[in-house]
């Protein structure tokens, strides 16, 4: 698995540290480097986890975190500092672990151990796109599923486009149907990301802007379904 990770504080030194010791994993870690909160939020936040220091010129790291959950980012995120009476405001942001600086190699592995358990803990499916590049993709990231001959294109929430060889029969099974109704042979949705159904056949998603068609067999089942989905959801 290929581990997406954002490491961001104002000084450089800690940022080395930090990515030092992540490139000292056996796991394979994709990771980007921020400077500021405000760099860090204006990222496409497709990170599994972020490391992020909370005494920071400009946004600090307690209202950077407070941002990102405000954008339902709801990953990863381990905060750095040299001050635990930041820890009560840590958590309030459902902060996974607090961490001293500096950095201890052997609590700073535990933290990054304990984050990869929790990541595999959750829904996730294991996805091989065309080019070779393999990443666990969390079920709730999932907006739709695109047919396009035997191959299926897979879209997450931030914008990421997936493109793997599997058909769409393939994906169906595995991402069961708690969340997904195939509504089209050609497409398969998210409950979640439903925006708008259309009188005209067609499902508007959100952050997508050319709506999907629906079968006409599946236009009742699914709008069923949806509002089923919408129900046990309120409860």
């Amino acid at each position: 698995m290929t581990y997406r990770i954002a490491v961001c504080d104002d000084e450089q030194i800690f940022i080395n540290d930090a990515v030092a010791k992540l490139k000292g994993q056996s796991e394979q870690c994709e990771i980007s480097e921020y400077t500021s909160g405000e760099e860090l939020l204006d990222s496409s936040l497709d990170f599994n986890i972020i490391f992020l220091d909370i005494e920071m010129t400009g946004i600090d790291g307690i209202n950077t975190a407070l941002c990102l959950r405000e954008r339902k980012y709801d990953g990863m995120i381990i905060f750095l500092t040299s001050h635990t009476e930041f820890m009560p405001d840590a958590f309030k942001v459902k902060a996974f672990r607090f961490l001293d600086k500096p950095l201890d190699d052997d609590k700073f592995n535990e933290a990054f151990t304990e984050a990869k358990q929790e990541i595999l803990n959750t829904e996730h499916i294991l996805i091989s796109d065309r080019s070779g590049k393999k990443v666990y993709l969390k079920l709730t990231d999932i907006v739709y599923l695109e047919a396009y001959g035997d191959r299926t294109y897979i879209y997450g929430k931030t914008g990421s486009v997936y493109d793997t060889d599997k058909p769409l029969k393939y994906w169906k099974e595995q991402i069961g149907s708690e969340h997904f109704y195939q509504i089209h042979k050609s497409f398969i949705v998210s409950y979640l990301y439903v925006s708008v159904i259309l009188k005209n056949n067609q499902v508007v998603m959100k952050g997508i802007k050319q709506p999907l068609d629906i079968s006409r067999r599946n236009t009742v089942p699914f709008r069923n379904g949806f509002f089923d989905y919408i129900k046990n959801m309120q409860r």
